[in-house]
């Protein structure tokens, strides 16, 4: 009998311990998965925008246009322009240049993708500018911002020669001056896939007179599906020894008049917050647009005719800031 007691007693403690461990096991199960939500951006390196020198063929050819996933090209005084090319891995470009210095407008575009600033001094109102926004910068031309450009008078010897390691500028903004290092802005959406503009005019030939003095064409390859890019008349070379080309163009009209600055250099003011009218061109055709810009630090949102907001082929891209009263030809 006391065996029989003792052995309902164990399976008496097993059930129970049993049911304990059941229920220990659907309080697990019934807890809810952690969400991740899959729309959050994701950090990213911030990129680099560099001020490149574009002032007359002492300048050229210049090196990192070919590597920059977005060049601007915008008036400056004198009738030449000056690009500020983009780039997203920034700390891989070990020479990029001649580097020269800012204008106020092309702040506008580097906040728009959060890039840190590089250029080698500025302009009146650049200089109050910058810290104004609060822009992100190393300057080539103050003391230990100045150590991480360097002279290389291979092409010229004169003020066209001033370069910089990118990965030194990165590391020196992040690690010396304190600005963070990634990024989660995003600037603008890009195709998964390589599309064509189905409804848009044929674009083989695009002319962009900037000045009197200065203008840009684009021709199309259509066995490379890119824009060979031209500076008056002649094929736009890289240093690399490769000719410049655009997979996209985005290109429209800006209200500039001159700017007194105080100096009576010509510098130019364009209107940059605002909307208007332009055109993308891919893959030999181009579409009608808008572009529209809230504010100084506001993103530019492009879209189509129908109001859906464009999507750019992969690849890399040239915005064309064309002054005022300038014309655009496609043909």
């Amino acid at each position: 009998m006391k065996r029989i007691i003792s052995l309902i007693l164990i399976l008496s403690l097993v059930f129970i311990a049993g049911c304990k461990k059941e229920e220990v096991s659907k309080e697990t199960v019934e807890n809810p998965p952690v969400e991740i939500d899959e729309n959050l951006p994701e950090y990213v390196t911030r990129p680099v925008a560099v001020m490149i020198d574009n002032d007359g063929p002492s300048s050229r050819p210049q090196k990192g246009l070919e590597s920059a996933y977005m060049v601007y090209e915008i008036l400056i005084e004198g009738g030449s322009t000056r690009t500020m090319a983009i780039f997203k891995d920034a700390p891989n470009m070990d020479k990029v240049g001649p580097i020269r210095s800012s204008r106020h407008y092309f702040l506008d575009f580097a906040l728009e993708h959060d890039a840190i600033y590089c250029h080698s001094g500025w302009s009146p109102k650049a200089m109050n500018d910058i810290p104004k926004l609060n822009v992100n910068n190393v300057n080539g031309i103050l003391g230990d911002d100045g150590k991480n450009f360097y002279r290389d008078n291979t092409y010229d010897s004169t003020w066209h020669n001033l370069y910089a390691d990118l990965n030194k500028i990165y590391a020196y903004g992040v690690e010396k001056k304190g600005y963070k290092g990634t990024t989660n802005q995003k600037h603008i959406a890009y195709n998964n896939e390589e599309f064509d503009i189905e409804d848009g005019s044929n674009a083989t030939n695009i002319t962009l007179p900037y000045s009197y003095r200065y203008t840009v064409k684009y021709t199309y390859n259509p066995d490379e599906k890119v824009y060979t890019r031209y500076i008056d008349n002649e094929e736009h070379m890289s240093q690399t020894g490769d000719v410049l080309t655009a997979k996209n163009i985005i290109v429209y009209n800006v209200k500039n008049y001159d700017l007194n600055d105080g100096e009576n250099k010509g510098r130019q003011e364009f209107e940059t917050v605002g909307s208007g009218k332009g055109y993308y061109i891919t893959n030999g055709k181009a579409s009608e647009i808008t572009w529209e810009k809230a504010g100084r630090t506001k993103k530019t949102v492009y879209k189509y005719a129908d109001g859906t907001e464009l999507k750019l082929n992969p690849g890399n891209t040239y915005v064309q800031i064309m002054p005022g009263k300038a014309s655009i030809t496609i043909e």
